[in-house]
């Protein structure tokens, strides 16, 4: 039989950036390039936004590809019928490298880039502009000695300097008006441009992309495109099947469990309002299939780092209350999603939107932003420990690393004891969670992602409803209902209106002839802060 660990591994193309070096290695590539085509086929500039870990370095680097050796890596993709123009001179300025200057360095390693990059393509700055013109007065010398539609402009993360200098007023204007003026010259000489196409995470004002380029087209939101970046349904099905095979293989799950706990950890992306075909988050598949041992991982958070966009944004505005539901599902106006705001501006649940915390849903007629999966709750979750200085005793850990025992052996009163640690060392002051069950339910599915030997299930849906959330270890499926109580319903009504729910949706009724299994109903009280022993019981 195949060894898919083994050999499989080595066709993952995890952390690559090279296009060329995918195709030569022979490693999976999920072909978007019927998408692609239509986008390098624009004569136009072009803007996507996305959130970190989704490939829009690769996406440009594919592009630079495809413009400077034309179909020569691109043997048997969709785009080898489609695509019949020539080659051409490809500039390529990457500003995740600037992040981190001062406007002096910034502009000094700016021109920089700008001289080499064109220098590579033969066209040679003058000796004196190095370290004393600012990069306008660069990109004009190299610009009016272009050809009309010689060059393809990228440009990787535009965005980068601007966040990094959230919270730096004064070098964040010194750093726009740099890039205000280079975006200028750039438009004077636009007919010299084939193709430009510009990627990042936010939409910002006072950046002459967004006003100068008066013919600019924003894709980011564009129905055509939402699937550009990321996996869908289908991709995982057809180009990863043997790796769900083999995770299955380890973790020792069915193969229907592993392609149902991955949809729920690491799908429901959505970028447009017409498309409802959500996607994954392609850096947390491929590191689950490069290690399937460690289990449902939460990739993105631990190698992607805490959004720095997020935490300077804090510190000018105040933490706000991650897991109030009022704040995790948001109605918006669809033109919010589109509108340009100063950097230190954007409202709260936009950024989130934008960092990839937030996502797309849009259901009878009304659009809202929610919660893609579990890997963005946990890693929201960690967001929120982090700007609310909580940091939870190790004591804690222990308690929740027993709760598989616990489980087995039916014990409801360690079981709430655990869960009420959990609540009382996660939540800060300021949250105001127990006012909706979800919430503290939240808290809880999040709070369990140190517990390795526990698969956490939340909202399943059956035929006649949702469970609110299931913990089950190697022997048994628990399966809980939360309710809170309210000042005209106290706990024993609460308690019967749990069990009620329970019976009416039968429950844990997928388990019944596979495994133990087991139903809980457990009442929030909203005035002690708690949840209650003495109103919670097993459901028979």
């Amino acid at each position: 039989m195949y060894d898919y660990e083994i050999c499989d591994a080595n066709r993952l193309s995890l952390g690559l950036l090279k296009f060329s070096n995918i195709r030569k290695e022979n490693m999976i590539y999920v072909d978007k390039t019927n998408l692609i085509a239509k986008i390098a086929s624009k004569r136009v500039p072009v803007f996507l936004s996305r959130p970190r870990r989704f490939g829009k370095t690769l996406l440009v680097n594919t592009l630079s590809s495809l413009f400077t050796d034309g179909l020569k890596y691109f043997y048997g993709l969709d785009i080898e019928k489609k695509w019949n123009d020539k080659k051409y001179k490809v500039v390529h300025l990457d500003f995740s490298s600037l992040a981190d200057k001062s406007p002096l360095e910034f502009k000094r390693d700016f021109n920089e880039s700008i001289i080499e990059e064109f220098g590579m393509k033969g066209i040679v700055a003058k000796s004196d502009e190095i370290g004393i013109r600012s990069p306008d007065r660069v990109m004009n010398d190299i610009a009016k000695r272009l050809d009309d539609n010689s060059i393809v402009l990228l440009i990787d993360e535009y965005d980068a300097p601007l966040v990094h200098n959230i919270n730096n007023p004064d070098e964040l204007m010194d750093i726009m008006k740099i890039l205000n003026n280079f975006y200028a010259v750039v438009k004077q000489y636009i007919d010299a441009f084939r193709f430009m196409f510009i990627t990042g995470v936010t939409r910002v004002s006072h950046i002459s992309i967004f006003s100068v380029f008066n013919n600019l087209i924003d894709i980011s939101l564009d129905d055509e495109f939402n699937q550009l970046l990321g996996f869908t349904q289908n991709d995982l099905e057809k180009y990863y099947d043997p790796y769900i095979e083999n995770a299955a293989k380890i973790l020792k799950m069915s193969k229907n469990d592993i392609y149902q706990e991955i949809k729920q950890y690491y799908d429901g992306f959505q970028f447009s309002l017409g498309e409802k075909e959500t996607v994954y988050n392609p850096w947390s598949l491929l590191n689950f299939f490069s290690n399937p041992k460690k289990g449902f991982f939460n990739y993105w958070f631990k190698y992607g780092g805490i959004s720095s966009i997020i935490m300077k944004y804090v510190k000018i505005n105040g933490s706000f209350d991650f897991f109030n539901y009022k704040n995790r599902e948001i109605l918006i106006d669809e033109d919010e999603l589109s509108d340009i705001y100063e950097i230190d501006k954007i409202p709260y649940y936009l950024l989130l939107y934008q960092a990839g915390y937030f996502t797309i849903r849009v259901s009878d007629g009304a659009t809202y932003l929610i919660l893609p999966n579990g890997e963005v709750e946990q890693s929201l979750f960690k967001l929120y420990l982090t700007a609310n200085n909580l940091n939870p005793q190790p004591e804690l850990y222990d308690k929740m690393r027993k709760l598989s025992h616990d489980i087995d052996k039916k014990d409801l009163r360690s079981i709430i004891n655990t869960f009420n640690c959990i609540l009382n060392e996660y939540i800060s002051s300021s949250c105001n969670i127990f006012e909706d069950e979800r919430s503290v339910r939240d808290i809880i599915y999040a709070a369990l992602t140190k517990v390795s030997s526990l698969q956490k299930i939340k909202e399943r849906d059956i035929a006649k409803g949702k469970s609110d959330l299931e913990l089950i270890t190697n022997n048994t499926s628990m399966i809980i209902e939360f309710k809170r109580t309210y000042p005209n319903r106290g706990p024993e009504a609460s308690l019967n209106k749990a069990i009620e729910q329970i019976k009416e949706n039968r429950y844990g009724i997928l388990f019944s002839r596979t495994r133990h299994f087991y139903r809980v109903a457990m009442v929030i009280s909203t005035e002690k802060k708690e949840i209650l022993y003495d109103f919670s019981r097993e459901v028979r």
